[in-house]
């Protein structure tokens, strides 16, 4: 295995990003000599300081841009990044199938010295244009600055020509920030995910790998956003999160107790919950926010935690793709401020939370002075200059705000970030850091390569609910996952919220088609010989009670409209719902007898036992109960239609014998 694949936790010494300091505070280190080829490692005259040996390599990685400052002649040795922005690999050279490679023939590094050739000539301030647009923008940063000490020191609104002046000011700083700020570019392995949707998948990292990079956290006040997918609620949940990252506990319903704890000298961090990809629950917002308490008493079991001492607050459902309540969460991350670090499994959809909750501030006309300011001192910083390093970090150096900053790459394959990206923003109040995936489970290595994107379910299905009768089967992906009833005599309702394809048949058939001893009619996506490999899951209940959500409709509607208790029923409907990990769930619902007649026992809940390859990727859970919307929108297309009509069976046999005629 190559040294850049494994380098979810660096074993070489790492350096700490310090903020950065005038010219004559700076380290003097002796100058390297560049060969000419583009990535030729440098020629350096080490020289040993009080910390270790530093080499031109490691005065690349105080920064995870290119050194602004070098001139045209220097930038074919020192032009990549510290760490790729789009999977936080480590910018590399040798392997070409390694995260972080750059290649030296690819279009997007050879344009990428042109452009920042370009942009070191607009901090050098050259003839020219150029020069202009540089001292226009020192000149609109030092305007910004008088007109906001000015309405301070007068505690009063600016006067009526500030406003028209500000946003002058602000448009051309915008500009000039814009135009020098150097490009950077992602490495081939994230160029050929975004365009190919080909890349090697990185090595899961475990919980206690990530309580490693917690600990190196140079921030006092620290949260943990975990993210949970909504498809599979919650078998992506990490169970021992709490003692695995030493979390601070939830608050309990005494509003008095203390909030903030420590240990060793060290405040404890704090966590909030965010269930992504909210909207494959239902179709509206106000639908998914009926769903909170559910997904709270969910949690509450998952985590073995009593409803008196866990409150659950910090329970947010967001959808990146409709934009549900991502302002508010983006509201709280920066006012919070400090270290917001994103825990979660492969592909629940980390990076497209921070794509969409990212405080960025672009608007913020302080940060834009500041940043110019930076640009001008940067500028001036001379190539001889460095700054401190700490050998023994393992998080990558930390990158400079930016005012529109690069942020990770969104992609349906698992393992997607190598490394922490670390992501400013708030002109130094915090820093959000997009942690590595861990482990998630397998089942995608058991699906043909051509199918294997077709697992993930991105948006929300409309689902068909299958009637699985008397001696029958579900056979789910051709074979994949099969779902039989432990009672032959038992019939099913199921309704699948899952990106692959169902099918009913006889037990007997699906059998052999799960053992590929017989061919599956539609799409088999399972890879050739697995079905040796398929073993029971287990036996599941369908235990839970919901009758009262499966009323006829005229109790239903005068339960809902004069409150009527709903009188005793003889039958009950009981329900469970079944998930398939990282693919989504299948509702399961029957019908049984409530009381006993003839001297027969009343029935007990019906079981159904599941198959898949090698009796893993298979949960259950209380039933969320969401194919009542599709039933109810199906009910009302219906009405809209109107009756059908009857029609003569003589005309139609008329109308037949005329079109043969």
């Amino acid at each position: 295995m190559s040294p850049y694949l494994g380098r979810i936790i660096p074993r070489t010494p790492r350096l700490k990003y310090v903020a950065p300091q005038s010219p004559c505070q700076l380290q003097q280190l002796p100058r390297a000599q560049f060969a000419r080829s583009f990535f030729q490692q440098p020629r350096v005259l080490p020289i040993r300081n009080a910390n270790s040996t530093i080499n031109e390599p490691q005065r690349r990685l105080l920064s995870s841009g290119p050194l602004l400052y070098a001139k045209s002649s220097e930038l074919t040795g020192r032009i990549l990044p510290v760490c790729c922005p789009g999977c936080g690999a480590y910018a590399q050279t040798i392997e070409p199938g390694e995260p972080g490679y750059y290649s030296k023939t690819r279009k997007q590094t050879r344009k990428l010295l042109s452009e920042t050739e370009q942009a070191t000539s607009v901090q050098d301030g050259e003839t020219g244009e150029v020069s202009d647009l540089k001292t226009e923008g020192e000149r609109a940063a030092s305007t910004i600055q008088q007109l906001i000490k000015e309405s301070v020191e007068e505690a009063a609104a600016p006067k009526p020509g500030h406003g028209a002046l500000l946003e002058n000011a602000a448009a051309t700083a915008k500009e000039y920030i814009e135009k020098s700020q150097t490009p950077v570019q992602v490495c081939d392995r994230c160029h050929d995910l975004i365009h190919h949707n080909k890349a090697v998948p990185a090595i899961s990292p475990t919980i206690h790998s990530i309580g490693a990079y917690l600990e190196e956290s140079p921030y006092k006040y620290n949260r943990i956003y975990h993210v949970i997918d909504a498809a599979d609620f919650p078998m992506s949940l990490v169970d021992n999160i709490y003692e695995a990252l030493s979390i601070e506990e939830q608050r309990s319903r005494n509003r008095r107790a203390s909030t903030e704890k420590y240990r060793g000298g060290k405040k404890l961090p704090t966590i909030s919950f965010i269930i992504t990809r909210s909207d494959l629950l239902a179709p509206t917002k106000e639908q998914v926010d009926s769903k909170m308490e559910y997904v709270r008493s969910i949690l509450r079991e998952t985590l073995a935690r009593s409803t008196e001492d866990f409150r659950l607050g910090n329970v947010h459902m967001i959808s990146a793709h409709r934009g549900w309540w991502t302002k508010n969460v983006k509201k709280e991350i920066k006012d919070h401020g400090g270290g917001a670090w994103v825990v979660g499994k492969a592909n629940v959809g980390k990076s497209s939370f921070i794509e969409a909750c990212f405080p960025k501030d672009s608007k913020n006309i302080e940060k834009i002075a500041e940043l110019v300011e930076r640009r001008q001192e940067e500028s001036n910083i001379s190539p001889g200059n460095t700054a401190a390093i700490d050998s023994d970090g393992l998080l990558p150096p930390a990158p400079q705000e930016d005012l529109y900053p690069v942020l990770p790459i969104v992609s349906s394959l698992p393992g997607t970030t190598v490394s922490p990206i670390r992501i400013p923003f708030g002109r130094g109040s915090g820093e959000m850091i997009d942690l590595p995936g861990m482990d998630r489970g397998d089942l995608a290595d058991y699906v043909r390569d051509e199918h294997k994107r077709d697992m993930i379910m991105t948006k929300r299905r409309k689902p068909e609910q299958y009637t699985i009768k008397t001696g029958q089967s579900l056979l789910l992906g051709g074979g994949l996952v099969r779902i039989t009833s432990v009672n032959p005599d038992d019939v099913l309702m199921a309704a699948c919220f899952l990106p692959i394809e169902a099918h009913v048949t006889k037990t007997e058939k699906a059998v052999e088609m799960q053992a590929e001893q017989r061919a599956y009619p539609g799409e088999n996506i399972m890879i050739e010989g697995i079905g040796k490999q398929i073993t029971s899951a287990g036996v599941f209940d369908l235990k839970w009670d919901v009758t009262q959500s499966h009323l006829p409709t005229t109790i239903a509607k005068a339960v809902a409209d004069k409150g009527v208790k709903p009188p005793p029923l003889p039958y009950k409907v009981v329900s469970a719902d079944i998930l398939i990990e990282g693919c989504g769930w299948v509702e399961l619902t029957a019908q049984i007898r409530s009381k006993s007649t003839d001297g027969e026992s009343a029935r007990s809940s019906p079981q159904v036992e599941i198959f898949s390859p090698n009796g893993r990727h298979v949960g259950v859970r209380r039933p969320i109960e969401c194919w009542k919307y599709v039933a109810e929108k199906q009910a009302v297309e219906k009405r809209k239609k109107g009756a059908r009509g009857r029609q003569s069976i003589g005309q139609k046999k008329r109308a037949h014998h005329t079109s043969k005629v």
